[in-house]
């Protein structure tokens, strides 16, 4: 009989699973793939996922194998641009089946049982305990049954576990991203030595992430609505060239670049699941809810709900079991950790998708060092994201200060 079981092993699932075999539960983490795995994400962790990871111990094998990230540059539809850095801390750029397979190697390493290709096909509740069956890869239609007291569910957008509490089905709202790794794209402002800046680059009606990876490869990655993307059915490659080059810091940077490999579909990638608790199950990372990426805080997300989904487990299982009242907490905990940063999210959408604000704003950032700091520190997970939405930072960011 296990503590806990948990489904997935990208951030949110191993940051859990280390965690509460660190503290002595008695964990299994089923992974439904065989790593390195491909995943469609930004590879960028900003400087509140080196905290998180701190706290959790994986920080020294994760900075390893990543590239720096002092800041970002944030280029508005103009060609207006404004170089930003954070005040501590570093953020991280790595792939993320890089940063994945470290992670669930770190969980396996704290004492947690890591079993990848083992597909989950059917939870069940028996009496006080959950029953997960799982379907291994290498062995068609050989199922296995585990039991625990305890679910987490860290199984992505389409989340099985999720469906368990929440039979809605997947979230349909958000952007869509496309996003590839191209050679040859050199960045905007080399820094002597120095590790390159990310890039946000905005557009009228979509955005454009730049993260350099350790090798010579960026992870160029464009953000779209679902409409514009159903634009692109049968000529993907094309359209995806042509949007990278409607943005003005990017398209006299191209003329040398290769796609190296396919393009990644991703999305919806925006919502708050309603629930994220039931009788014995909790849900984190994209399972329970998904920032746009455009502020690249969805490695935090899943890290920081990893943390507080396996902080939840040790509470319940302490005061007697998992039920949706000890569990009721979690809910509290992650709206306390997160509600600012989704709110900030949907102000700076406002702003970004209005080139007029976009440019003056970004003009002010380039005057003014500390405004750039500020800003970046807060989506950077440093400071609060609140700090943003005070009247003097707005005062200063529009020229009134």
């Amino acid at each position: 009989m296990l503590d806990v079981i948990v489904v997935g092993t990208g951030p949110a699932g191993s940051a859990a699973a280390a965690i509460l075999a660190r503290r002595g539960c008695r964990v299994l983490a089923l992974e439904r793939a065989k790593f390195p795995r491909p995943k469609p994400c930004g590879d960028y962790l900003n400087p509140g996922c080196g905290a998180a990871l701190a706290r959790i111990g994986a920080l020294d094998a994760v900075r390893s194998a990543a590239v720096p990230v002092p800041g970002m540059r944030i280029v508005a539809p103009d060609g207006t641009a404004a170089p930003t850095a954070f005040s501590s801390g570093s953020g991280y750029a790595l792939p993320r089946e890089t940063l994945d397979r470290l992670l669930a190697g770190y969980a396996a390493g704290t004492g947690a049982s890591v079993i990848e290709e083992a597909r989950v096909v059917e939870i069940a509740r028996e009496d006080r305990r959950i029953q997960v069956t799982a379907e291994h890869r290498r062995r068609p239609g050989h199922v296995e049954h585990y039991h625990a007291w305890m679910v987490i569910g860290s199984d992505g957008l389409r989340s099985r576990v999720a469906r368990m509490i929440d039979p809605g089905g997947s979230p349909r709202a958000g952007r869509f991203t496309v996003g590839g790794y191209l050679s040859e794209v050199a960045p905007a402002a080399p820094g002597g030595g120095a590790p390159p800046q990310g890039e946000l680059h905005l557009g009228r009606d979509r955005y454009c992430g730049v993260a350099y990876l350790p090798g010579g490869l960026a992870n160029v990655t464009v953000a779209l609505a679902r409409c514009e993307l159903r634009t692109w059915r049968g000529a993907l490659e094309a359209r995806y060239w042509d949007s990278l080059r409607t943005f003005p810091g990017l398209r006299g940077r191209l003329g040398h670049a290769r796609l190296e490999g396919g393009l990644r579909v991703a999305g919806p990638l925006a919502y708050w699941r309603r629930r994220a608790v039931g009788d014995g199950v909790v849900l984190a990372g994209d399972a329970a809810a998904f920032m746009d990426p455009m502020t690249g805080q969805g490695v935090y997300l899943a890290l920081r709900g990893g943390e507080l989904a396996a902080e939840a487990a040790v509470r319940a299982l302490d005061r007697g079991g998992p039920t949706s009242r000890i569990l009721a907490g979690y809910e509290r905990e992650r709206r306390r950790a997160f509600a600012e940063a989704f709110l900030l999210s949907r102000v700076l959408q406002v702003v970004a998708f209005r080139p007029r604000a976009a440019a003056r704003a970004l003009r002010r950032m380039a005057e003014r060092p500390d405004l750039g700091t500020r800003f970046i520190d807060a989506v950077g997970n440093v400071e609060r994201a609140a700090s943003l939405l005070r009247a003097g930072f707005v005062a200063g960011l529009l020229g009134g200060a």
